[in-house]
């Protein structure tokens, strides 16, 4: 029975056990602009999101924040929704190699 991983982490690995290594650490909760950059969007769009509740967010404080995973979702809804219309648009419309006459008729020369 394979497992199945959604988040990996590559961690680098001292040759000398005695160095220190840097932490990387990625921030699970992010501010809107932080948001927008990691879905290479802008903030308004962001802000559009969150307001819409398509996004889920909250404010722990003073500033409204969005959980990663629940953006790394929102792209994976976005990502099937867009495969799934891909796939209705193949069915609907005729490509190229199935012929001229799929796309223009018969009777077109």
């Amino acid at each position: 029975m394979a497992t199945k991983t959604e988040h990996i982490a590559i961690l680098p690995v001292a040759d000398d056990p005695g160095v220190a290594l840097r932490a990387i650490v990625v921030p699970r909760l992010m501010r809107t602009q932080d948001a927008a950059k990691y879905l290479s969007a802008t903030t308004w769009q962001v802000e559009t999101l969150l307001r819409e509740k398509v996004i889920p967010s909250f404010v722990p404080g003073k500033r409204r924040v969005v959980d990663r995973l629940e953006l790394d979702r929102y792209v994976q809804r976005r990502n099937g929704v867009a495969r799934t219309e891909a796939l209705v648009c193949e069915k609907e419309e005729p490509s190229f190699r199935q012929g001229s006459e799929a796309w223009f008729g018969r009777n077109h020369r």
